[in-house]
């Protein structure tokens, strides 16, 4: 159910034409905020960012090549008492990534640089310690995170805002609405959240998603103008954001400068829990 303030926002937004369409494309999110906690004091399974993660015992530690990816998040998908009907309501999915070269996503070549991995049981994790690589490199502190349901627009740089061919005078309006959304939810500078639309720094990422996992480099144009994309972009909006992870300083989790990774999953993997076609793209300023 979108959140009515939204809603209000959005009928008094000057948008009349486009009102319906925007409430209809409005998705759940479950905005994540930190405590600071050490690793010690955070309850086996628990959801948080950074520090160790917990796994089956026995379970490899995930790997890119010959080095381990680092560990970047949890989410326990018990813990959350407003439940988002695309995931399970029990289980924990970890979040691993290649934290050492950071990896843009816009690269064929990048797939397998990270991993998404789902436990369905919960009860046979144990905390694991990190391998040599990773303490060597360095790893992230740890805080725990708290969910708050959300109600999410689709941003200005989506395939959506950009089929309704909005006037400038109309985009300015849509701009003040997540403007006037963003004051409500008092975002602040950092956005983790599960779910729901992005909050973008740089470019669109959905077509970005569908095209480099066909095989299309995206890293300047030559990708977009390819001209296997007028196919391949009638089905983009297959891909939904799983998880985005802001830049979080205090654990030293940096992505580029001050930037964000994005996890995104075509709709059919996330209804079956295949996180296997997961896709990463890091933005920053």
């Amino acid at each position: 159910m979108i959140d009515s303030k939204i809603e209000q926002l959005i009928r008094s937004s000057n948008l009349e034409k486009y009102e319906d369409a925007i409430i209809s494309n409005c998705l759940l999110s479950l905005r994540m905020t930190t405590e600071n906690r050490d690793d010690g004091n955070i309850p086996v399974a628990h959801s948080k960012l950074g520090g160790k993660p917990d796994l089956p015992i026995g379970f490899a530690w995930p790997m890119y090549e010959d080095r381990s990816l680092h560990f970047v998040a949890q989410v326990n998908l018990g813990e959350p008492e407003n439940k988002l009907s695309l995931l399970p309501d029990k289980g924990l999915l970890s979040f691993f990534y290649d934290s050492l070269e950071q990896p843009w996503g816009f690269d064929p070549n990048d797939r397998g640089r990270w991993k998404v991995l789902y436990f369905d049981r919960i009860e046979d994790l144990e905390r694991r310690e990190e391998p040599e690589d990773i303490i060597e490199q360095g790893s992230y502190s740890s805080c725990m995170t708290v969910f708050n349901l959300q109600t999410t627009l689709p941003p200005v740089e989506s395939l959506f805002i950009e089929k309704l061919r909005l006037t400038i005078e109309e985009k300015d309006n849509y701009y003040a609405l997540l403007e006037e959304m963003e004051e409500h939810y008092n975002f602040g500078d950092t956005s983790h959240r599960l779910l729901g639309h992005p909050n973008p720094i740089q470019n669109e990422m959905q077509l970005e998603c569908q095209l480099v996992t066909h095989g299309l480099y995206c890293g300047d144009g030559t990708g977009y103008r390819d001209p296997r994309r007028e196919l391949l972009e009638q089905t983009a909006d297959s891909w939904k954001l799983l998880l985005q992870i802001d830049s979080e300083e205090e654990i030293g989790m940096m992505w580029g400068m001050t930037g964000r990774l994005y996890f995104w999953i075509r709709e059919e993997d996330l209804k079956q829990l295949n996180f296997e076609n997961v896709w990463v793209v890091l933005q920053c300023s």
